[in-house]
């Protein structure tokens, strides 16, 4: 998946492999042991740890894309504020 624009993101949902060694949380450091990942900003993240910095909403929820700013990691409402 490819985002054009400066300052966007992808976030892809990943199935967690049963034989693969668990991967790190970029946002908590501890090891993701869930079904599920995200990977974004070529790291990877647990569901709940993937979130805006204004507003706190899990980005995996709200779409695919996230933004940066100012090295915050936002929504687009906060993004485009």
């Amino acid at each position: 998946m490819w985002c054009w624009d400066r300052g966007i993101s992808c976030i892809q949902m990943l199935s967690v492999q049963p034989d693969t060694k668990p991967k790190g949380c970029a946002g908590c450091s501890r090891k993701i042991k869930d079904r599920y990942l995200l990977k974004a900003l070529d790291k990877y993240w647990h569901e709940d740890c993937l979130k805006c910095a204004c507003c706190d909403c899990r980005l995996g929820e709200v779409g695919s894309t996230l933004y940066t700013k100012a090295n915050l990691i936002l929504c687009r409402r906060d993004y485009l504020r």
